[in-house]
């Protein structure tokens, strides 16, 4: 009865290994899991987020026109550049994206810019690491 006995405990060892295998690799492949699904929260975080600042950059756009008069096309293309790029403009961008994406459970915003060129108002966010960014036409933003 030795033999036997010996190759039953051979065999509950082989199976107690093979078990051991299957848990790490079952905990293994949820972790990867946890992290790509936290990787799509945060991408989608840092989209609603630049979305959130071209936002408020479009209301503050949109405010600006309604004080400029109908006929001052010069007007408009000298101050919209500097409407972007205004202190009070980004500081409301960067409060409208870190809403967003605090609600959205994304990172803080490390940064936040605002361009006017070819022809569009561009936020341009970089959120843990990444960098995102959204905008719309502006017309005074098309330098000849």
């Amino acid at each position: 009865m030795g033999p036997l006995t010996d190759d039953r405990g051979q065999a509950l060892v082989v199976g107690a290994v093979v078990m051991a295998m299957a848990v790490v690799a079952v905990v293994g492949l949820r972790a990867a899991q946890d992290r790509m699904v936290e990787g799509v929260r945060a991408q989608r975080a840092g989209e609603a987020a630049a979305e959130a600042a071209a936002e408020a950059l479009a209301d503050a756009y949109v405010a600006y026109l309604s004080t400029v008069p109908s006929g001052s096309a010069e007007a408009r293309l000298a101050d919209v550049p500097g409407l972007v790029a205004d202190a009070k403009t980004l500081a409301a961008a960067r409060r409208a994206a870190d809403e967003l994406a605090r609600e959205n459970g994304g990172r803080p915003i490390d940064s936040v810019t605002a361009v006017c060129v070819g022809g569009r108002i561009e936020a341009r966010l970089v959120v843990g690491g990444f960098q995102h960014h959204a905008g719309f036409a502006a017309a005074e933003c098309s330098r000849p």
